[in-house]
């Protein structure tokens, strides 16, 4: 998928996998960027060393639009950052507040009535004794910087709480995000694009498989019902006439009773959409290029083919080696992230396996690739 350029150029906070396979879709579409990084090494310096920079007014003036790949900023250091052209980021800055930290997450979706599991904030020691009149087991969150199973931890009894009180530093400051834990019978994803006149483009809907809070495998179609699905967008579409403005891609859970509990959110690109990349005609990252070059020519809703993306994690400490893949009778599509350090569960890169014909059982290709690779 090609188009005229677009002759702004389109600002990335951030130079990390994310950045570097939206990289990819504007250069396609004949687009210039400018990555601000901080790493000595990164993905997009792998393939784009050019066109990263550390120079913060480098960056804000020489690019005209603005985008990030990652929500550990506050909304004042996106502000300090980029100053009068804060307006020109995408998501708006004030959508994106509602994702800078967990428990502004949790007050948006109450206050939109979208079911999700019970939870308190806790922010001091008032807090903290209400919490404590909970049963175990819950689950304490930091509420913010926590990713990848990281920040996360199942609190069983009260020395496992003093425990993440500490490891999280609730006592100098750091507020935390408790949750009932939740019993699931499966986890799913989906997300939108919407611009500021209101235009919209639905991501698909994907069934995740997670392992320590780590997302393992992906695969389209999910294994769920239509009133799932109507549940879903329902909540989808109450998000999105709060007046969300920007890319966001959300987490939710289903019960064994067949309810709708939404987990979390991100305003970014995400990790349960990569299988869009080679599965479907526009990949989320093609989409978000367009809707910050020319959003009249995204479409409406984006489907797939039936596909399983697996993530490839670092097997090892050291020099990433060649990636060897079981043999397998399906397209596939592997796709490293070009990092050159290796450590044991990093993600270094994903593959996708497409089966246009919907015959094979994709979960348990999945599941031979996470077995059998080798990083």
């Amino acid at each position: 998928m090609t188009h005229a350029a677009n002759r702004e150029k389109i600002g990335i906070i951030g130079d990390g996998q994310l950045a570097l396979m939206l990289a990819e879709s504007l250069i396609r579409m004949g687009n210039t960027f400018l990555c601000l990084g901080t790493a000595q090494q990164s993905p997009v310096r792998t393939f784009f060393p050019e066109s990263v920079t550390t120079d913060q007014e480098r960056f804000r003036n020489e690019c005209n639009v603005f985008t990030l790949e990652n929500e550990f900023h506050t909304t004042l250091q996106l502000n300090n950052l980029l100053g009068e052209k804060a307006p020109r980021l995408f998501p708006e800055i004030k959508s994106y507040s509602h994702f800078a930290d967990k428990i502004s997450q949790r007050t948006l979706y109450q206050a939109l009535g979208i079911a999700g599991p019970r939870w308190i904030a806790v922010k001091n020691v008032q807090d903290l004794l209400e919490l404590k009149s909970w049963a175990y087991p819950y689950v304490i969150k930091a509420s913010q910087g926590g990713y990848d199973g990281k920040g996360v931890r199942v609190v069983r009894n009260e020395a496992e709480l003093e425990q993440v009180l500490n490891d999280f530093r609730f006592f100098q400051g750091a507020h935390l995000l408790a949750e009932e834990k939740v019993e699931i019978v499966r986890e799913v994803a989906q997300g939108f694009l919407r611009g500021a006149t209101g235009q919209m483009t639905l991501l698909p809907l994907v069934e995740t498989v997670q392992e320590s809070g780590v997302c393992n495998l992906v695969h389209y179609p999910p294994n769920v019902d239509e009133s799932i699905l109507g549940k879903i967008e329902n909540d989808l579409k109450l998000l999105a006439q709060s007046g969300l403005v920007g890319i966001f891609n959300f987490e939710f859970f289903v019960t064994a009773d067949q309810r709708v509990l939404i987990n979390e959110g991100a305003p970014r690109t995400h990790n349960s959409q990569h299988l869009t990349i080679d599965a479907s005609d526009y990949s989320q990252f093609d989409l978000l290029a367009l809707y910050l070059t020319d959003p009249a020519r995204a479409p409406a809703r984006v489907s797939a083919l039936p596909a399983v993306m697996v993530n490839i994690l670092g097997q090892h400490s050291g020099p990433c080696h060649e990636l060897k893949l079981p043999s397998l009778p399906l397209k596939t599509y592997p796709k490293l992230y070009g990092k050159e350090t290796c450590s044991p569960g990093r993600k270094m890169g994903h593959v996708t396996v497409i089966d246009a014909n919907g015959s094979t059982d994709l979960i348990a290709v999945g599941k031979k690739i996470l077995k059998e690779y080798q990083l």
